[in-house]
C-alpha cells in the first residue's frame, strides 16, 4: 500500500530514512515499480550525520528531494530540522530544498502537535496512518492522512482524502506545490521611491503603483500573500566584489523571494539572478531637465510659420502667376482688336486700352486680392483664362489654411527648441551639470561605454552628490534649473506632472526591465507561467 501511494504520487526517487528494521520485501516492491532509493538507518545518527547524509543525497535526487520517514516523531522532528538547516546553508544552491522537497512521515495521529510545534521550514510535509490489526466498532482501521498547509493565521494541518486503495494525487498530499501558494507568505523587496505620482502604501510604505499592481495580479491568482520590505541601501544594487547591495543584495542573501521592482535585465547581474519572463516593459536611458525660458513677445513670429524657402517660392509662384495672366489676357485683346479692325475709330480706342500698363496693374492687384482671401471685381470672359485664376485661387486658399493654423498653433502653444539634442551636446555644454544613480544600470553602461564623450565626462565628475542614488535630489536639481538628470523611462509621468520639465532620448542603451528572483529560485517556473 505505501508503494501504491508512493508511485500514485509519481516518485521516481526516494531517501528511506529509518529507525527499525525494515522487511526486505519492502525494498524489492521499490525496485519492481522502477523507484530508486537510497536507504539510511538512523536510529543512531546525530544531528550532524543526518545534516551529512542529507548533504550526500542532495545531488544524486535532484531536482527532488523526496524523503521518506519511517522512525518515531522524534527523530523525523531531527530529520526536518536538519533539512531546514542544509537549506539555510545553502542559500546560493541550484535548488531550494525548503520549497522542493516533499517528506512523507510515517506515523500516527499524536504526532501532529509534536511535528506542528517544531516549526518546520521544509513546505511540503504530509503524515500517513497505516491501518493496523486493531478493531474498532467491527471494522478495519483505514489508512488516513494529513498535510502541512499555510494559513492567513500560520500553518496547520489538514486531512487529506485517501480512496480505498489509498492511491491519490501529488497537489492532494502536498497542496503547496499546486498551482498557487495556499496563502503561502512571500518575502517582496522594493526599493522606497520618492515619486509622487502612482504609489501606494503598503506596510506603512509608498511603492511605485505599476509593478505594485503587477504584483497584487500574481498573488491573487497564485494565492499567496506578501510583505513588503525595503533593502538595507537605499540602492537598486553594486556589484562590490562579488557581493551586491540594495535591492539585488537582499535576493543574494535569499532575505527576499522576489524583487518587485522593473529592475533592468543586464548581463552583469544573470550571473546571479533571474527574472521573470517576459519583460514587464522596455527601458530607455532619458535626459530629464527643465525648460529654458523663451521670449513670447517676438514680431518675427508671423514669420516663423514659414520656412524662408516656402516665402520665397510663394513669392516666384505669384510673379509667375502675374506674368503668365497678363500675356494671356493681352493676346485675347489682341485678337479683339484684329475682328474689330474695319471700325478705325473702335480700333483706336481699343488699342488704348490694350497697353501693357493697362492689363498688368489690375492683374497684379487681382493676384494679391486672391492671395489675401479677398476675390476680385474683374470678370474673365475666356475658358483658359478662367482655369488659370481658378488653379490660382485653389493654390492660395491651401496655402493660407496652413499659415493661419499654424500661426494659431504658434500662438496657443510655445515651441521651444532643446537646448540638447542628445548625450553628446548635453556633455559639451559646461553650463549643464549632469548627474545620475550609480546603483542603476546607467552606471554600467557608463563605465563599459568607449564613447569619447562619455569617457570625458566620467572623469569629469567630482562631487559625489550627482551619482546619487536618492531621486528627489536629482529632480530638485533639475528644478532648479541648469541641471540634467540621466534616467530610464519609470519617471516619465512624472514628466508630464511638472509642466516645466522635459525629456528627450540620451540614445545611450535600450534594455528589458523584470522582475527578479535570486539564482535558481523555485519560484521562477510558477510565477513565469502567469
Amino acid at each position: 500500500m505505501l508503494v501504491q501511494l508512493l508511485l500514485s504520487l509519481n516518485w521516481q526517487s526516494v531517501l528511506v530514512l529509518h529507525t527499525q528494521k525494515l522487511d526486505s520485501t519492502f525494498f524489492f516492491s521499490l525496485e519492481a515499480s522502477g523507484i530508486s532509493y537510497v536507504n539510511y538507518d538512523i536510529s543512531s545518527s546525530t544531528g550532524e550525520q543526518l545534516l551529512r547524509i542529507l548533504r550526500d543525497v542532495e545531488n544524486v535526487l535532484k531536482p527532488h528531494l523526496h524523503v521518506l520517514l519511517l522512525c518515531d516523531v522524534t527523530p523525523s522532528v531531527s530529520v526536518l530540522r536538519q533539512l531546514s538547516v542544509l537549506c539555510g546553508t545553502r542559500s546560493n544552491s541550484s535548488v531550494d530544498w525548503c520549497h522542493m522537497s516533499r517528506v512523507l512521515v510515517v506515523g500516527t495521529s499524536e504526532d501532529l502537535p509534536v511535528l506542528l510545534d517544531s516549526n518546520i521550514q521544509v513546505e511540503n510535509v504530509a503524515l500517513l496512518e497505516l491501518p493496523t490489526e486493531k478493531r474498532f466498532m467491527g471494522h478495519n482501521t483505514k489508512p488516513r492522512m494529513w498535510t502541512l498547509m499555510f494559513r492567513p493565521r500560520g500553518r496547520s494541518f489538514t486531512d487529506v482524502a485517501l480512496s480505498d486503495e489509498t492511491a491519490t494525487n501529488l497537489t492532494e498530499v502536498f497542496p503547496n506545490v499546486k498551482f498557487g501558494y495556499n496563502g503561502r507568505q512571500l518575502t517582496v523587496v522594493m526599493k522606497h521611491n520618492g515619486y509622487e505620482y502612482g504609489y501606494e502604501a503598503v506596510n506603512k510604505r509608498r511603492v511605485f503603483g505599476y509593478p505594485f499592481r503587477i504584483m497584487k495580479m500574481l498573488a491573487q491568482y497564485m494565492n499567496f500573500s506578501y510583505r513588503v520590505i525595503r533593502p538595507r541601501e537605499d540602492d537598486w544594487g553594486k556589484n562590490i566584489n562579488g557581493t551586491w547591495t540594495g535591492v539585488l543584495g537582499m535576493l543574494q542573501t535569499r532575505e527576499a523571494d522576489l524583487a518587485a521592482d522593473m529592475l533592468t535585465i543586464h548581463y552583469d547581474r544573470t550571473a546571479c539572478f533571474d527574472y521573470i519572463l517576459p519583460p514587464i516593459g522596455e527601458s530607455k536611458r532619458m535626459i530629464l531637465y527643465k525648460k529654458e525660458d523663451v521670449d513670447e513677445d517676438h514680431l518675427m513670429v508671423f514669420l516663423g510659420a514659414f520656412q524662408p524657402g516656402v516665402f520665397i517660392m510663394l513669392g516666384v509662384s505669384l510673379i509667375i502667376y502675374i506674368a503668365v495672366l497678363s500675356c494671356v489676357r493681352i493676346i485675347y485683346k489682341k485678337g479683339d482688336l484684329n475682328k474689330n479692325s474695319n471700325n478705325k475709330k473702335l480700333n483706336a480706342n481699343a488699342q488704348s486700352k490694350n497697353r501693357p500698363s493697362q492689363n498688368i496693374m489690375p492683374t497684379v492687384f487681382e493676384a494679391y486680392g486672391a492671395t489675401l482671401k479677398q476675390g476680385s471685381t474683374i470678370s474673365s470672359s475666356h475658358d483658359s483664362e478662367r482655369i488659370l485664376i481658378t488653379g490660382w485661387w485653389i493654390f492660395t486658399t491651401i496655402i493660407s489654411a496652413v499659415y493661419c493654423g499654424t500661426i494659431m498653433a504658434t500662438c496657443a502653444v510655445e515651441l521651444a527648441k532643446p537646448p540638447f539634442s542628445n548625450m553628446a551636446e548635453l556633455v559639451s555644454r559646461k553650463d549643464y551639470t549632469i548627474g545620475y544613480d550609480s546603483s542603476s544600470i546607467t552606471e554600467n553602461i557608463i563605465q563599459n561605454s568607449n564613447l569619447s564623450y562619455l569617457v570625458a565626462f566620467k572623469q569629469s565628475i567630482k562631487d559625489p552628490g550627482l551619482l546619487s542614488n536618492n531621486i528627489t535630489k536629482h529632480l530638485q536639481k533639475v528644478q532648479e534649473g541648469k541641471y540634467a538628470f540621466i534616467t530610464s523611462m519609470v519617471i516619465l509621468p512624472l514628466a508630464y506632472a511638472k509642466c516645466q520639465l522635459e525629456m528627450i532620448d540620451a540614445r545611450l542603451s535600450s534594455s528589458y526591465t523584470a522582475f527578479h528572483l535570486p539564482k535558481s529560485s523555485p519560484f521562477k517556473h510558477d510565477l513565469q507561467e502567469q
